[in-house]
């Protein structure tokens, strides 16, 4: 597993194929195994990247620099330092905010977007995850957060809740590594002290692309509990992608849920953004 020292944190990155390349950025509880099904079958194709964000995954979990600022200037530095360009940006939740903000500095440097479940102010703010967002941002939870473990059943019930009916028929082992990681200790720390920073996505909801902009490609499952879909629904009609995918039957983990459709949906958005 290579690593990447990010000002002395090793941020933990997989990477495999060649030819274009696109990056695989994951949510704030997840890591780069959301995506394994994705990179697997990009590989034949693409140069293809997944990282673990800052105290995610495998990368280091260092006692502060949770904020929006950080993770971006993160990404930016991964970018510069593997040399990419013509970059296919592939998020998922805070991983979409990302990619969004970074295309935002540097569009020219972006091919298109892949953006699953995009997490903004107003996509958070109506469900139970955007009040706990609320309440963390108030209560002194980092030392306790950094101190205390989830139990291994709590960590299954985490996992649980961002799943919709086709997940939920699937059984435990797909998403038995992420209820691992939540199970670790230390791993509520970013989670919430992020939660913080979050605010600052309210600038998503205002963003309208201009023409130069890279196309972007929204996936959301329609039984969403994490963020609300129909906050997604009404980013869109801002972020006007070219196209908007809706998965009647998943939950917040589409790519796991419906790996081959959101497969199938990043291919197809590198390759129309080839043809343009």
């Amino acid at each position: 597993m290579p690593v990447f020292d990010y000002h002395g944190v090793p941020v933990a990155y997989d990477q495999a194929g060649s030819g274009d390349p696109i990056l695989f950025l994951h949510n704030i509880g997840g890591d780069r195994t959301i995506w394994s099904a994705q990179y697997r079958a990009l590989q034949s194709t693409h140069a293809v990247y997944a990282m673990d964000l800052l105290g995610f995954g495998e990368s280091g979990i260092p006692d502060s620099g949770y904020t929006v600022a950080n993770y971006l200037r993160l990404v930016s530095e991964f970018i510069d330092d593997r040399g990419l360009r013509d970059i296919t940006l592939v998020g998922h939740c805070f991983g979409s905010a990302l990619s969004l903000l970074y295309a935002r500095e540097h569009p020219g440097r972006v091919r298109t977007l892949v953006l699953s479940s995009p997490l903004t102010a107003a996509t958070l703010r109506p469900t139970s995850t955007g009040w706990a967002a609320r309440a963390a941002r108030y209560l002194p939870m980092d030392r306790i957060a950094g101190a205390v473990r989830l139990p291994g059943a709590a960590a299954g019930l985490v996992v649980r809740q961002q799943l919709g009916p086709r997940g939920r028929d699937m059984g435990a082992e797909p998403f038995a590594g992420l209820a691992r990681r939540w199970a670790d200790r230390r791993r509520l720390l970013p989670a919430a002290a992020i939660a913080r920073d979050l605010p600052r996505l309210a600038e998503l909801d205002e963003f309208r692309p201009g023409p130069a902009f890279p196309p972007i490609v929204t996936i959301w499952g329609a039984n969403n509990r994490i963020l609300s879909p129909q906050a997604g629904a009404r980013l869109n009609t801002t972020l006007a992608p070219v196209r908007a995918i809706t998965l009647p039957d998943c939950g917040h983990l589409v790519m796991l849920e419906a790996p081959e459709t959101v497969t199938a949906a990043i291919a197809s958005a590198t390759s129309s953004a080839l043809a343009g």
